[in-house]
């Protein structure tokens, strides 16, 4: 099958961690299943007010990954620094390999930002939020 290679947000299934309840939601836009990437993966995010994906994350080497602010305001905390950081619209923020970190939504609309991986996760645990929608839905692409 031909793969994609336009991919609107309007047109993805978000994804819902159990542990959000609802909180967080996830659109996979491009990795290996959907556009046949190899090399990165890019994620359409949305978090409701006052709350965040569900504690710290840590993504080991080689995934180094950036948060790219599209909406709201956020305040972005990471697990080797003490001082919590207030983020909106058209900020990026780069999370090295190995830092823990979490971003909560702070203000009254949803927060909505990108995730952008340097390659698709190959192996499970590296991140939670893909390998749950993998088992849950035997895929990680699919369209409303």
């Amino acid at each position: 099958a031909k793969k994609e290679r336009i991919v609107k947000v309007d047109e993805i299934m978000g994804f819902s961690p159990s542990e959000s309840d609802g909180a967080y939601i996830s659109r996979l836009l491009i990795e290996s299943e959907g556009v046949g990437s190899s090399k990165l993966m890019l994620v359409h995010a949305t978090l409701k007010p006052g709350k965040d994906p569900g504690g710290m994350g840590t993504h080991p080497e080689p995934y180094d990954e950036a948060y790219y602010i599209l909406k709201g305001v956020g305040k972005m905390e990471f697990g080797d620094d003490d001082q919590a950081y207030e983020v909106s619209k058209n900020t990026a923020i780069f999370i090295s390999a190995g830092t823990p970190h979490k971003i909560t939504n702070i203000g009254t609309e949803d927060l909505e930002f990108l995730t952008i991986w340097p390659l698709t996760p190959a192996e499970e645990g590296i991140n939670g939020v893909y390998d749950e929608r993998r088992r849950l839905w035997g895929t990680n692409f699919r369209k409303v």
